[in-house]
């Protein structure tokens, strides 16, 4: 996309930098991919304020919505994933860094078969933030993997007032 419009840039970082995320079918992520980012100051002045617990039962709202859309199991929170996901999306809100952790995480500390995660970053609501993943073919993979049936979500506002969210997918 050539577009430079700034309704577009976010759109475009987020699908661009999408496509460098790698999410294996058996739920393996290699610990340093990117993941998508967006940020604009238009679209973060045209949100409205929302406090980050209701942030994550949206995320976890349109995630399910979607996979419901292509015949697969809602996803319910699970505590030990949960976890994971907090930390994780707080340490990146707070420090600025932008990467996933090591699936190993969850496998071992949540004692679960599979693991895979999405991330994102930008002033987008819940609905465009899961969309976007749906979009692109990595986090697809995730969103709708067969194997997921537990979920955890972090999302946290970061230094610029953006949300950074790590969604956390697992299956014990």
């Amino acid at each position: 996309m050539m577009d430079t419009s700034p309704l577009l840039r976010p759109v475009r970082r987020i699908l661009v930098a999408a496509v460098l995320a790698a999410v294996a079918a058996t739920g393996l992520v290699s610990a340093n991919t990117t993941a998508a980012s967006a940020s604009t100051s238009a679209v973060a002045a045209a949100l409205p304020a929302m406090s980050t617990d209701s942030y994550e039962q949206q995320v976890q709202y349109w995630i399910n919505v979607r996979r419901n859309q292509h015949g697969l199991g809602r996803l319910t929170l699970a505590s030990c994933t949960d976890d994971v996901a907090e930390n994780w999306g707080s340490y990146l809100a707070s420090t600025g860094k932008f990467e996933h952790q090591s699936m190993t995480t969850i496998l071992n500390r949540c004692n679960a078969y599979y693991a895979g995660e999405t991330l994102g970053r930008g002033a987008i609501s819940p609905k465009l933030l899961v969309y976007l993943w749906m979009h692109s073919p990595a986090h697809r993979e995730v969103l709708l993997s067969p194997h997921a049936r537990r979920i955890g979500i972090g999302a946290y506002p970061d230094r610029l007032g953006e949300w950074v969210v790590a969604a956390d997918f697992m299956k014990l």
